[in-house]
């Protein structure tokens, strides 16, 4: 089993960051998926809704998966996600029918291979599988905004599409030299103590070479959590860094592909 490096398009070339200067020459290939507001080519109606607010949830990422991280077989090729209402959410009042936002919401169906998640303190996401179609048509931008001035405003701290603006960017797989792909990610208080699995660290605790030269956002191979990693991951997972128009607190977040294992920290 391979794992991959995400690299993402900057200006003059690719970084393994969007916010960091190009390190390297676009390669010549296709991408592999996109970040930004554009999201998949669903029918607007399946665009991922907050429970409470019901706004629409910003979408960070899309990628058209390896083989063998495709986990719900060959006819979902592709996986996007999406960050939502905050901890601060709460329900709505009572609704007027009249209200476009209502009748819009009123519209809105899950996505036939939608998955939600939601963190320790109830901030909401969501993972879309995406058929090859779905993919392809993309990237598209989120529903239409039917909102009056001045109502149904962000005010749970979590992003959503239509207050969250960031620019499409492309995304690139490209191999990760990891000593540990296809092994389930070990906290780094186990690493050293867990069979099969190489340690990142030396005993200062500093990145040997090998692991330097790793990308901080990837599918499998050594996971590099700010706290603890939850268990349950398994070697098919995503870690993202905080990307543009997501909030994790300037820290990371883990999503298992095959499992329901979710975590972010800071």
């Amino acid at each position: 089993m391979n794992a991959y490096d995400l690299w993402f398009e900057v200006p003059d070339g690719i970084a393994d960051h969007p916010r960091r200067p190009a390190a390297q020459a676009r390669p010549a290939g296709p991408a592999d998926g996109w970040i930004g507001s554009a999201g998949p080519g669903i029918d607007p109606t399946t665009w991922p809704r907050g429970t409470q607010t019901g706004l629409p949830m910003f979408h960070g990422i899309t990628l058209l998966l390896p083989p063998e991280f495709r986990r719900r077989g060959p006819d979902l090729p592709a996986v996007a996600f999406f960050q939502g209402e905050g901890q601060f959410a709460a329900p709505r009042g009572v609704d007027d029918p009249d209200d476009p936002f209502v009748v819009d919401l009123a519209r809105a169906v899950d996505h036939p291979h939608l998955a939600r998640r939601v963190d320790i303190i109830d901030g909401e996401f969501a993972l879309v599988r995406l058929t090859q179609d779905e993919y392809d048509a993309g990237p598209t931008p989120p529903p239409a905004d039917p909102r009056g001035p001045g109502t149904h405003g962000p005010d749970d701290e979590g992003p959503n599409a239509w207050d969250t603006q960031e620019p499409t960017r492309r995304v690139w797989l490209l191999g990760r030299p990891d000593l540990n792909a296809g092994h389930v990610p070990v906290d780094a208080l186990d690493a050293a103590s867990t069979p099969g699995f190489v340690t990142p660290f030396d005993d200062g605790f500093h990145l040997l070479p090998w692991a330097q030269a790793l990308a901080p956002s990837h599918l499998g191979g050594t996971a590099f959590p700010i706290q603890a990693l939850q268990p349950g991951f398994t070697p098919y997972y995503l870690e993202l860094d905080e990307l543009p128009g997501m909030n994790f607190g300037s820290g990371s977040a883990q999503v298992d592909l095959e499992s329901d294992a979710f975590d972010w920290a800071c």
